[in-house]
């Protein structure tokens, strides 16, 4: 059960896992408000809308990650219901853990601190990535992977970083990011900057507006999801600060393009290890990140590193890895 089906993270989640679990012989309903297919990512199963709830009835499994539409997930006739956690510190997450339940984490790192807060058992099911939409695009190295072979001095040189644009929603991190790229820009003139979001929301927020950066920079508002692989290609690295994310799908998709990342733990602590698949940030802060991107512009040999390392590490966070792991749960509840 989703409140919409626009371009988010946690929407991505529900329509890939139906997809998989169809794969595997399931039937799999997608109830949303006014029971819209999902325009911007192909869906198998069937959508209804919530004033369908009466009619239909039988489900052995119900999932939803939604605070706001646990009124109709209470009217879901299903023999086992279980709660997602997709993102830390909800204000109702006291309220959740009290119902009867079986608890989902979308991530270590969330399903550990609703263990710890709540003394509850959540079950681990982190999230994944598409290889048919996130996979390293063919392209001719950039000058930047073989610094020996240019005649430009490091500071001169091009130097794109990659970062999600959803400025407006301040847990996403943008504008340390922007910050970070602004100091960089000062010593390394060639920094360019990189953004990407689609339009969301009934007000169809435009996130572009909200960018106030004298830094060169681009704006990649609403690709379609067979360009998200050419995107990735187009940056020398992937940087994201986000707080309270319960499973960081940017950062992992960077990875599964190949990309070498700086990011936060938060989401991440699945598949970033420092130094090992990632340069990780102890805190969601503009200098943090510029202190990480730097070591990555003067060092061609750790960027080729982590992105080879990173990409190797997220081929285990597949849908299908995912839709097999939920359907071992469902069958020990429905035993």
């Amino acid at each position: 059960m989703l409140p919409h089906v626009e371009v988010f993270g946690g929407v991505r989640r529900y329509i890939e896992i139906g997809n998989e679990l169809i794969k595997r012989g399931h039937d799999y309903t997608l109830f949303t408000p006014a029971g819209e297919k999902p325009p911007w990512l192909e869906f198998k199963g069937a959508c209804r809308p919530f004033e369908a709830l009466n009619e239909e009835t039988g489900f052995h499994i119900g999932l939803c990650s939604e605070y706001s539409i646990l009124p109709y997930f209470d009217r879901l006739d299903a023999k086992a219901k279980f709660f997602y956690f997709v993102l830390e510190g909800h204000k109702r997450e006291k309220e959740v853990v009290k119902r009867g339940y079986v608890f989902l984490g979308s991530s270590e790192g969330i399903s550990r601190r609703m263990e710890r807060k709540y003394k509850i058992r959540c079950l681990r099911a982190p999230g994944g990535v598409n290889p048919g939409i996130f996979y390293p695009w063919p392209r001719t190295e950039r000058q930047n992977d073989q610094p020996e072979a240019s005649q430009e001095p490091l500071g001169q040189q091009e130097f794109k970083i990659l970062s999600y644009g959803r400025i407006y929603k301040k847990r996403k991190g943008v504008h340390h990011v922007i910050k970070a790229a602004e100091k960089l820009h000062r010593q390394f003139p060639g920094i360019r900057l990189i953004l990407f979001d689609s339009l969301v929301g009934a007000e169809k927020h435009d996130p572009r507006s909200l960018i106030k950066t004298a830094i060169p920079h681009e704006f990649h508002l609403n690709l379609p999801q067979s360009r998200m692989a050419w995107l990735f290609a187009q940056a020398d690295l992937f940087a994201s600060a986000e707080k309270r994310a319960g499973w960081a799908n940017t950062a992992a998709e960077a990875m599964a393009c190949r990309l070498p990342v700086v990011c936060t733990a938060s989401g991440a602590q699945d598949f970033a290890f420092h130094e090992k698949t990632a340069l990780i940030v102890p805190f969601a802060h503009s200098f943090f990140i510029y202190r990480q991107i730097k070591r990555l512009i003067l060092d061609s040999g750790l960027r080729r590193y982590l992105a080879e390392a990173g990409y190797e590490k997220i081929k285990e966070f597949t849908w299908e890895a995912l839709a097999k792991r939920l359907e071992a749960f469902f069958s020990s509840v429905l035993r």
